[in-house]
């Protein structure tokens, strides 16, 4: 047995199986890329990515095209992710925090609920870029644990009696990763099951593995309208870069989907794909994240369920990654903590009911002099600053590549004063600098 099997193996042997008379309730499966931006799907409407295997997923599910992280940086969305609150709410409103230990996460619901749980990948929220080590009472009930920081992996077990030597895997790191996901797949297909994958990349550095280096041309892509002219030469080195890496985890998909497939329940599993934050990429003239344009603050957003789920289906519901938590609880019948500010939108979801959502609300910078918030309502999109100040307008149906800034725009002076003030009652129930009278919390 080689090194790498061994480990895996004994590792998983610590995960504790659930009866099978409960095989019925879904297996999640949930998919996340680091800085992946929505346009960047052939669901999407992409026509220079190469990746068959998400777009078999969109064929095979839903599609969501309206769907934002909270706050579209890497702790403060991962948070919302687990939590099913806002970064301000949870104390995690930038990069590199410990989040509390007091925070109710969505593994430890469900396995109360008799879920195996299993995390894999990117952590990025224990207080350091490279924690390393995680004790037990930091992995937020995931019993089957593999943190992987920069090149190394801490594979803390039972086997290991939890020492924190650190392994280098050879390669293209998610390849490993996805190697430990099969496995987890394998011996945990008669129970429920959580499996939580998080990829490092796209993220920079935009260095794909060897077999996908020359895939993609600088000169091959059909550049967004919103990439100025003389950003074009750069925005296109970055994407042969950044398509590269979306490719080979493409690969990696596949072999997950398979993986799925042989284990004969894909009926009962709810396969997700989304991203932590999007990537501008050359989009406004700017790089990488933390602002509210489409290209960094929406994410994508892909499931197949077929037990509840429509194929080849398009859906505009507009989701929030808070809501990803109350949604897969509600979806598992599992409980969901009364401080959840995400909408439980299962029955939206998987059972055509209503939508819950008239209106999204976003932010980001927190702190700082360059902060902002945002709100979504219909097609329109309000952004206003430090001191409230309304300074971007869009409509996002005639303009979806926010290059026409209507905020000075006189004719539309009572609709920027309508989504001002639906954003101000966003800040006031979520307790964002409010308290409830609607008064700034000094």
């Amino acid at each position: 047995m080689q090194r790498r099997e061994f480990l895996a193996a004994s590792a998983l042997s610590a995960v504790n199986p659930v009866p099978g008379a409960e095989s019925r309730r879904p297996n999640i499966l949930f998919v996340l890329a680091d800085q992946w931006r929505p346009q960047t799907l052939p669901s999407s409407g992409d026509p220079d990515l190469d990746a068959p295997n998400l777009a078999r997923l969109a064929r095979e599910g839903v599609h969501f095209s309206r769907v934002y992280a909270t706050n579209p940086v890497c702790t403060p969305s991962r948070a919302s992710i687990l939590t099913g609150r806002y970064p301000h709410a949870c104390r995690m409103p930038k990069n590199d925090l410990l989040l509390p230990l007091e925070e109710i996460c969505i593994a430890d619901r469900l396995k109360s609920a008799g879920y195996a749980t299993g995390y894999i990948g990117k952590w990025h929220l224990d207080g350091d870029p490279r924690p390393g080590f995680v004790p037990p009472e930091r992995r937020r009930g995931f019993d089957y644990w593999a943190a992987f920081n920069r090149g190394h992996f801490y594979f803390n077990s039972t086997y290991f009696r939890d020492t924190p030597e650190p392994i280098r895997p050879p390669g293209f790191e998610p390849d490993y990763q996805t190697d430990l996901a099969i496995d987890f797949i394998r011996r945990n297909k008669a129970n429920p099951f959580y499996l939580y994958l998080s990829w490092g990349p796209p993220h920079t550095p935009r260095t794909p593995p060897p077999k996908y280096r020359q895939k993609y041309q600088p000169g091959q892509f059909h550049l967004r309208p919103n990439v100025p002219e003389d950003y074009a030469a750069k925005a296109r080195e970055g994407l042969a870069g950044y398509y590269g890496l979306c490719s080979a985890l493409d690969e990696n998909f596949g072999r997950l989907l398979k993986a799925v497939d042989d284990a004969d329940i894909a009926g009962d599993t709810l396969v997700v794909f989304s991203a932590d934050h999007g990537d501008m990429v050359g989009s406004q003239g700017l790089e990488y994240k933390g602002v509210p344009f489409e290209e960094s603050a929406r994410i994508p957003l892909l499931m197949r369920y077929p037990r509840r789920l429509k194929a080849n289906t398009r859906s505009d519901l507009l989701i929030s990654n808070a809501d990803y938590m109350p949604t897969f609880l509600g979806l598992a019948g599992a409980e969901i903590p009364g401080a959840v500010q995400g909408l439980d939108q299962s029955a939206a979801i998987f059972d055509s009911g209503p939508a819950r959502r008239e209106s999204l609300y976003a932010y980001g910078k927190l702190g700082t002099p360059d902060q902002w918030r945002m709100v979504v309502r219909g097609r329109d999109k309000l952004v206003v600053d430090v001191k409230d100040k309304a300074t971007h307008l869009y409509n996002l149906a005639d303009d979806p590549y926010e290059q026409t800034n209507l905020v000075e725009e006189p004719t539309l002076a009572r609709r920027s004063d309508e989504l001002r003030a639906h954003l101000l009652d966003w800040r006031r129930r979520l307790g964002d600098g409010m308290d409830k009278s609607g008064l700034r919390v000094r």
